[in-house]
């Protein structure tokens, strides 16, 4: 049976294998985006504020409006179906318990995106450090993620990831399966989604200005849409009725909610 990636599945694992006195979401609860407090990374608070925002205008998704940080040593971490971890410099070293509590969140159903938030260009000093640290986690290099891959479609249609930079024309990743348990960006993404508290956008998006921001939006649905629950196996008809029904539709009137996202069948028992 293919191995579902829904927050439902892992929230009930850890129940499981943790006891009564872990602290998880209970089914049916918000999601809610987390970030990974490791010494010298940086609070994404604004950032995925902003991205929880657009999760919320633009889909059905219950996503808590709010994001949190969490230490990977914290049992808590397995509430959390996607987390971020970004940084400029070299990360400092997880700790061996950090380092086991990521393998059996990542390996039970749990997502990390991996963000480069270099300014004027991707960070050497946190592309060697954290590459290192993955193969912690797990000994296999990053791969490319493919053009084709279903990541770039599991809502809105993608060429290629952008972010506050667009220079790095792909993501990479580490498979767990059959499918990516850790994703690795070096456009700043969250650099693209970041907001002043007067509501402006924090910071210019080079080299396509607002056009590119909102690709970079998009990016971060198609991420939590993968991250969540959208099992797609390459289901051509699926993608293909995704595909068609997201090219015939008309601009949202404003003020008027989203339509909730087309769903996948669910998966034979």
């Amino acid at each position: 049976m293919p191995r579902l990636r829904f927050c439902r599945v892992f929230a009930l694992a850890w129940l499981l294998l943790a006891g009564p006195a872990s602290a998880v979401d209970l089914p049916g609860s918000a999601v809610r985006l987390a970030w990974l407090k490791v010494p010298g990374a940086p609070d994404p608070t604004s950032s995925l504020t902003a991205w929880a925002q657009e999760i919320r205008l633009r889909t059905s998704i219950d996503i808590a409006a709010q994001p949190v940080g969490v230490r990977p040593e914290d049992p808590a971490l397995f509430s959390y179906p996607l987390l971020y971890w970004g940084g400029d410099k070299a990360p400092a070293r997880l700790s061996d318990q950090a380092v086991a509590a990521l393998r059996q969140h990542l390996s039970t159903g749990g997502m990390l995106f991996v963000d480069n938030l270099g300014r004027t260009e991707a960070s050497q000093a946190f592309d060697q450090g954290v590459r290192h640290e993955l193969a912690r986690l797990f000994p296999q290099p990053l791969q490319r993620v493919a053009p084709t891959h279903v990541l770039y479609r599991s809502f809105y249609r993608l060429e290629r990831p952008v972010g506050r930079r667009a220079d790095a024309h792909e993501l990479e990743g580490i498979r767990v399966g059959n499918q990516f348990a850790v994703l690795y960006g070096r456009n700043d993404l969250a650099g693209a989604l970041a907001r002043q508290s007067v509501g402006v956008y924090a910071l210019a998006v080079v080299p396509g200005g607002e056009t590119q921001r909102e690709q970079a939006f998009r990016l971060a649905v198609n991420l939590v849409m993968y991250a969540l629950c959208l099992d797609y196996k390459d289901d051509h008809t699926h993608v293909m009725h995704l595909l068609r029904t997201r090219r015939g539709a008309k601009a949202p009137v404003a003020g008027t909610p989203p339509p909730p996202p087309i769903l996948p069948p669910k998966p034979e028992p």
